[in-house]
């Protein structure tokens, strides 16, 4: 079966935008459930909440991997990045949203800072460039990283074009590097015994590598995943079911409940797991096209264009509803509509004040909004 995507709807959102919209709205979650940690549940309840974070530990992958199909696929036709006007976009859609919210964090909530405080000018400059100005921000400078190396990565996908060879060489040759280097992150990072000094090689982007390369050379081949996904798509699902449950029972085998750092995105079997909801948001994606979804498509791609703002402001958010509104209480009393409920006021208002923000930006400044 081969899927027409000339149509002249297709592309109302690619699969960038379904994994931007939805890595964002589960990466939310992550530190609504280390707030839950906190307090003192059973061990029923305990489980739910580890189990679904292990759910959602897929976020900073996919967005990686949305980011880098959208940038290519923009500019298939273009032999190289037209650097002055991507760089452009990048700064005013990235890095300068980045830069405000780590000062919003780093004045209006200083007690979320990671790894230390600042205490003089010094030491404020490296909480801010660092990304432990808050719990999430060490993705920002990953994902920066690979804004900035995204010129390098047009270049493999453009050696590689169509050429079955090359890819192969491509995917295994990052392949090989990926695991080994998650191989030394696991024996001297992870169990090492000066693990606490070497957090920033999080975020160092060779610990995300093949999610960006992939996610490019994905592109090249669109037409062959397409189709094999919507023809195998019982495969995509099954897949997906079984490695959750194997990273999710790996996991609970090695960690304590109310621990969840064990839980890293650089071990092989997360690695693994992460590939398999690309795979399906790929899946769900192609499906919604094909079955002519437009309202979908056109709501995705909106959302899309606002995602990295919102998971930028939705820790300033989750705090000011967990302190202001109760929900301490409410989680006490019923942890299943607690985790629910803020996660969708999270949601809600992330998206609403960078929506705010950005059109108050582009009225003061007589620009139009995205396409």
């Amino acid at each position: 079966m081969q899927i027409n995507d000339h149509k002249s709807n297709w592309w109302l959102a690619d699969i960038g935008d379904y994994l931007k919209v939805i890595a964002n709205g589960c990466v939310m979650l992550q530190p609504i459930i280390t707030l839950f940690l906190t307090l003192p549940f059973d061990h029923s309840q305990q489980l739910f909440l580890a189990s679904l974070y292990n759910l959602v530990k897929f976020t900073s992958p996919a967005f990686i991997f949305g980011i880098v199909f959208t940038v290519i696929r923009k500019n298939d036709q273009q032999a190289k990045l037209p650097l002055k006007s991507y760089f452009t976009d990048q700064w005013d859609n990235n890095f300068f949203p980045t830069f405000a919210w780590t000062l919003v964090y780093l004045i209006a909530m200083p007690n979320l800072q990671q790894h230390g405080h600042f205490h003089n000018i010094a030491t404020f400059i490296w909480q801010f460039f660092s990304g432990n100005a808050a719990p999430h921000l060490w993705y920002s400078v990953m994902m920066l990283q690979f804004l900035l190396i995204m010129p390098g990565i047009k270049s493999v996908c453009n050696w590689v074009q169509h050429s079955y060879r090359r890819l192969l060489i491509a995917v295994i040759s990052s392949g090989i590097i990926y695991f080994a280097w998650l191989i030394f992150y696991d024996r001297f990072v992870l169990n090492g015994p000066e693990a606490t000094h070497w957090y920033l090689l999080d975020r160092i982007f060779i610990s995300f590598l093949i999610f960006g390369l992939y996610g490019g050379l994905s592109w090249n081949f669109h037409h062959e995943i397409q189709t094999f996904l919507f023809t195998y798509w019982w495969l995509i699902v099954g897949f997906y079911l079984l490695t959750y449950f194997w990273t999710r029972d790996l996991f609970l085998a090695t960690s304590k409940l109310t621990d969840l750092t064990n839980d890293s995105y650089y071990l092989p079997s997360m690695a693994i797991y992460a590939l398999a909801v690309i795979l399906l948001i790929y899946l769900i994606c192609i499906a919604q096209k094909v079955f002519n979804m437009n309202y979908w498509l056109k709501s995705i791609h909106f959302l899309a264009f606002y995602a990295y703002r919102a998971f930028l402001a939705n820790v300033f958010w989750d705090r000011i509803f967990w302190q202001y509104f109760n929900f301490k209480q409410l989680a006490l009393q019923n942890i299943y509509l607690a985790v629910l409920l803020l996660w969708i006021c999270t949601w809600c208002a992330s998206y609403l004040s960078v929506y705010v923000i950005h059109q108050l930006w582009l009225k003061i400044n007589g620009s139009v909004g995205p396409s």
